[in-house]
């Protein structure tokens, strides 16, 4: 085998595993819990990719609202009427307690009822949208 072509074979196999680390790293972090928040006033969030059976609650330092059991599907609705800035969603498996809470990652959105300028541009009539 000429030093070419070993180089070749050897810049694939190392080529092919990273990609092979790669694929499986975003498959696993796309089975990490998730959770997005909306509101102000009343929070309410969606929790996805937890595991079935746990139970899941919106959570400040002052206030906490309602365990919610997550469904067979991974996912949880939650609400909280006292809106705050620091609220986190936490899980917990009911086998375990206490021991087993966990922050689960979160995104906050906020919208304030009225569409952002670029939004009434793109959707407006003289653009072909109705």
């Amino acid at each position: 085998m000429s030093r070419s072509l070993r180089t070749r074979v050897s810049t694939a196999v190392v080529v092919g595993t990273l990609g092979a680390l790669l694929a499986t790293g975003a498959a696993l972090a796309q089975q990490e819990p998730r959770a997005v928040i909306h509101g102000r006033a009343t929070l309410t969030a969606t929790v996805s990719g937890e595991k079935p059976g746990n139970r899941c609650q919106l959570a400040g330092k002052t206030v906490s609202g309602p365990w919610a059991t997550v469904a067979a599907d991974g996912s949880a609705k939650l609400t909280l009427a006292a809106g705050g800035r620091d609220i986190r969603v936490l899980c917990e498996d009911p086998a375990q307690g206490d021991s087993s809470v966990h922050i689960v990652r979160s995104e906050r959105v906020n919208h304030s009822g009225a569409p952002a300028p670029i939004r009434k541009i793109l959707d407006s009539p003289l653009l072909g949208h109705r």
